[in-house]
C-alpha cells in the first residue's frame, strides 16, 4: 500500500474578511500535505457579498486568499461548494490531479426546519488512487440549550445526505470519512462559572472541562457522532475570543465548538487493510481575525499502489488521456488538439466529456478560459482530434489542457504547459502566402512524427 497525507482546517470566520497580513498558508506549519481541505463557517453572505463572490470573483475571499498563498507551493483548487456562509474547498498538489475520480459535492440545509442554509452542511467526496474519501463541513445550531437540535441535525444529515454513486451513497459508506466544522457543542455551564473556566484553561487543566463537553457526552451516550473517532483536544477551547486578541470574551463560556472527527473503514477490502493515522490536532492561536481560532489536523492514509490496483482490477486507476505535442501554437489561429487513449481505456470515454483550456498559472480548476466537447471517435492514425477556433487564443501566453469526464466528475488527462505566440511573417512575398499554405504549415513535421510513432 502507498500513503498520502491530508490536512483539514475548520474556521468560523465570523463574517470577517482576511486582512492584508493574513497568511493562511501558515496553517500548514511548514508541511506539504498531498491534499488540503478548508472548511469555513459564517463567511459573509449578505446579497451583495454572494453576488460579488459567485458572479464576479468566482469564490469567497478566504478561499481565494488561501489559493493564492498555496499556488507557489504547487497546489491547485479542485472544487468548492458553498451553502450561504458554509464553504468547503478541496486543494491538491498538481501531480495528483489526473488521479481524481468521482468528484461530487452535496449540501443539506438545517436552518428554519431545513428551508434555509444559515445552518447546515456541505460536503465533497472523491476517489483517489482507488480509495474513496468523504469530507463533511457543518455549522450546527448555536447556544448551550440547543444540544438536542445539534444531535438531531447530525442524525438527519447522516441519513439524508446522499451521493449518486450507489456503493458510496451515504457518508459512512466511504473508505475514509472526515467530519469538520463549527459543531457548536458547548460546556455545561451549570458545572462552572466563567472565571473558573478561564482559570482552568490558564493552568492547562483541560481534562476537567472536557468532562462536561457536550460533544463528548453525545458520543459517549451514542446520541450523535459515536460512529466517528476524535482525539480529545489538548489545545485550549477555540471559542469565544474578543476579536483581535487571544483573550476569552466573558459573554460566552469558552468551548471547543470547532472540531475534526474521522473514521476509516479499514476492512472494506478482503485482502488489503486500510489505515488512517492522525499526526496533529491543534488550534492556531495567532489568528486574531475572528472570535474563533482555526483548528487543523493532519493525517496520513493508505491508498492503493499501481501494482495492487492491477491485482484488484480497479477501473480507471490512473490518467487515461495523453495529450500529444503538436508543435508551435499561434495566437488568432485555430488550434488543433491531439490526444491518445489506450484501446482498453476507451470504454471510460463518454459523449459529454470535455476539454478545458486554462492559463498555465491558473490554480482554480473551476475557472477555465474555454472548452470544447471531447471526441470519442478516432480521427486518424489512432489519434483523437478536436479543434479550438481562432477566438480562444487571442494573445500569447502559457496554457494547459485538462480532460474532464461528463459533469467534471473525473479528471482523466492533464497536459504539460504549452506556449502560444504570434506567428512571425518575414518581409517580402512569403508574408502574403495563401491561407491554405499557412494552415498547412501549422502541422509541423514534429506533429506528423508524433502521430506516426504513437503506440496505442
Amino acid at each position: 500500500m502507498d500513503s498520502i497525507s491530508v490536512q483539514l482546517v475548520t474556521w468560523n470566520v465570523a463574517t470577517k474578511f482576511p486582512g492584508s497580513d493574513t497568511n493562511l498558508s501558515s496553517l500548514l506549519n511548514n508541511s506539504k500535505p498531498d491534499i488540503i481541505l478548508l472548511g469555513l463557517q459564517e463567511v459573509k453572505a449578505q446579497p451583495q457579498n454572494l453576488l460579488a463572490d459567485n458572479l464576479l470573483a468566482g469564490e469567497d475571499p478566504w478561499t481565494a486568499s488561501l489559493r493564492h498563498k498555496l499556488a507557489p507551493l504547487g497546489y491547485i483548487k479542485i472544487r468548492s461548494i458553498r451553502l450561504v456562509g458554509i464553504v468547503l474547498s478541496l486543494f491538491t498538489l498538481v501531480k495528483h490531479v489526473p488521479h481524481l475520480r468521482g468528484i461530487e459535492t452535496q449540501y443539506t440545509r438545517l436552518g428554519f426546519a431545513g428551508y434555509w442554509g444559515s445552518k447546515g452542511c456541505v460536503s465533497v467526496r472523491f476517489k483517489i488512487y482507488g480509495v474513496s474519501i468523504c469530507i463533511v463541513n457543518s455549522h450546527l445550531a448555536a447556544h448551550e440549550q440547543f444540544y438536542q437540535d445539534r444531535v438531531d441535525s447530525y442524525n438527519t444529515v447522516l441519513g439524508s445526505h446522499l451521493y449518486s454513486t450507489e456503493e458510496t451513497e451515504l457518508i459512512l459508506y466511504h473508505d475514509y470519512v472526515f467530519w469538520i466544522g463549527d459543531l457548536n457543542f458547548r460546556l455545561d455551564s451549570e458545572s462552572f462559572k466563567f472565571e473558573d473556566v478561564d482559570l482552568m484553561i490558564s493552568k492547562n487543566e483541560l481534562g476537567k472541562l472536557l468532562a462536561v463537553d457536550q460533544l463528548s457526552k453525545a458520543r459517549k451516550s451514542g446520541q450523535a457522532f459515536s460512529e466517528l473517532n476524535e482525539t480529545l483536544p489538548t489545545f485550549p477551547p477555540s471559542y469565544k475570543y474578543k476579536i483581535g486578541t487571544s483573550v476569552y470574551d466573558g459573554k460566552r463560556f469558552p468551548s471547543w465548538t470547532d472540531r475534526i472527527l474521522y473514521k476509516a473503514n479499514v476492512a472494506n477490502y478482503e485482502t488489503y487493510k486500510l489505515s488512517l493515522n492522525q499526526h496533529s490536532y491543534t488550534a492556531h492561536a495567532d489568528f486574531l481575525e475572528s472570535d474563533h481560532k482555526p483548528v487543523s489536523s493532519n493525517f496520513s492514509l493508505a491508498v492503493f499502489s499501481t501494482k495492487i490496483s492491477n491485482d484488484l482490477l480497479l477501473p480507471c486507476f490512473g490518467p487515461i488521456v495523453t495529450f500529444v505535442d503538436t508543435g508551435p501554437c499561434y495566437a488568432n489561429e485555430d488550434f488543433q488538439v491531439l490526444y491518445t487513449v489506450k484501446i482498453e481505456d476507451r470504454k471510460y470515454m463518454k459523449t459529454w466529456d470535455w476539454i478545458g483550456v486554462f492559463r498555465d498559472n491558473n490554480t482554480n480548476l473551476e475557472d477555465h478560459l474555454a472548452y470544447t466537447w471531447a471526441s470519442t471517435r478516432v480521427a486518424r492514425d489512432q489519434v483523437f482530434e478536436v479543434l479550438f477556433d481562432e477566438s480562444v487564443f487571442l494573445s500569447p501566453g502559457d496554457f494547459k489542457l485538462v480532460y474532464f469526464s461528463a459533469g467534471a466528475r473525473d479528471i482523466l488527462g492533464y497536459s504539460k504547459s504549452f506556449r502560444v505566440r504570434f506567428r512571425e511573417f518575414s518581409a517580402g512575398p512569403t508574408a502574403a502566402r495563401p491561407l491554405e499554405e499557412a494552415s498547412e504549415a501549422r502541422e509541423t513535421e514534429h506533429a506528423r512524427e508524433a502521430r506516426e510513432n504513437l503506440e496505442l
